[in-house]
């Protein structure tokens, strides 16, 4: 990032500064909102509910075992390479950049809520992590310079937008030629169980999280518990999506299909324990492939019902 006098000057518009305040670039530019935007209304929430959150007095060697607990951090860890570029959009509290950067890679990560990014940079500084930044930032309007990254992360962030596709195509320019860019989405089908825990969530409030597998499973906190439950049951905006529906994304925009996860090929035995990479192409099957491998995260404790597609830019750059 260009750095002056410590303000951040836009790579989109080098006539705009931004200032740099609590150790995070303040570049949040407001975009003219549709008919339904829900922007400020997600940012409201998320500046109340921070969102994944840490655990306590978390280090570098707590943050390691979780991310590798959990898989999907660990594969990025082993397939991206260590002197890439990665830009993360929807950060939330900094967990994946910050460990990302772990390795040298160097990595910016955006959100659009301020209190979640303090705590990532809190975590940063406290630890020493030299290779990322924190910037407030919205997805909408990235002053960004084009084909600068060698990999975009946006996983979290799309179903929260009153405009996912043109979330992801306003990513595609800041992916360098060759570069890959990874959507992660609510799934129509994975999904339906979270959906129902929801509704009785009206009724129960936060004791529905007995019923939630993430939850049993990794045994959070009660700060990391409540911010979940914030996150799955009371958030105000969400979008269901299909892997068909974004292959249609990539086809469109000329981006190549490298993976899906869960996989896009019936009977696939790729999974996050393998050492394989996660940018290792693999075919994406057909319809009824598609359509079983999304009805098994039913019978799956999947985190909310996020699938990932994997995709690649062209060489010759553009999308």
């Amino acid at each position: 990032m260009r750095l002056v006098a410590g303000a951040y000057v836009s790579e989109g518009d080098p006539s705009v500064v931004f200032p740099i305040e609590e150790g995070i670039v303040r570049a949040f530019v407001p975009h003219e909102p549709a008919a339904g935007d829900v922007t400020e209304t997600i940012k409201a929430f998320y500046e109340d509910n921070p969102f994944p959150n840490y655990e306590g007095t978390e280090d570098v060697g707590s943050l390691i075992e979780k991310s590798v607990a959990r898989g999907f951090p660990e594969m990025l860890n082993r397939s991206i390479p260590p002197n890439a570029t990665v830009l993360e959009v929807g950060s939330g509290t900094g967990q994946l950049g910050n460990f990302l950067s772990i390795a040298g890679r160097r990595v910016l990560s955006t959100d659009l809520c301020l209190n979640s990014l303090r705590l990532a940079e809190r975590f940063r500084a406290a630890n020493g992590l030299q290779n990322v930044t924190f910037a407030q930032m919205n997805l909408f309007r990235l002053p960004l310079q084009p084909e600068r990254f060698d990999v975009v992360i946006c996983t979290g962030v799309l179903h929260h937008t009153a405009d996912p596709h043109g979330g992801f195509r306003g990513l595609l320019p800041l992916v360098k030629p060759g570069g890959y860019v990874l959507v992660g989405l609510y799934n129509r089908y994975g999904r339906v169980k979270t959906r129902v825990r929801r509704r009785l969530a009206r009724v129960w409030g936060e004791r529905v999280a007995a019923l939630d597998p993430y939850l049993r499973a990794y045994g959070v906190t009660r700060d990391k518990r409540r911010a979940w439950f914030m996150d799955q049951y009371r958030n105000p905006h969400e979008s269901l999506h299909t892997m068909d529906e974004t292959l249609e994304w990539f086809d469109e925009a000329g981006i190549r299909f490298v993976r899906g996860l869960p996989s896009t090929v019936l009977g696939s035995r790729f999974s996050l324990d393998y050492r394989s990479s996660l940018l290792d192409e693999e075919t994406r099957g057909s319809r009824l492939d598609r359509l079983f491998s999304q009805l098994q995260q039913l019978l799956q404790d999947t985190e909310g019902g996020l699938f990932v597609m994997i995709g690649r830019k062209n060489l010759q750059g553009g999308t």
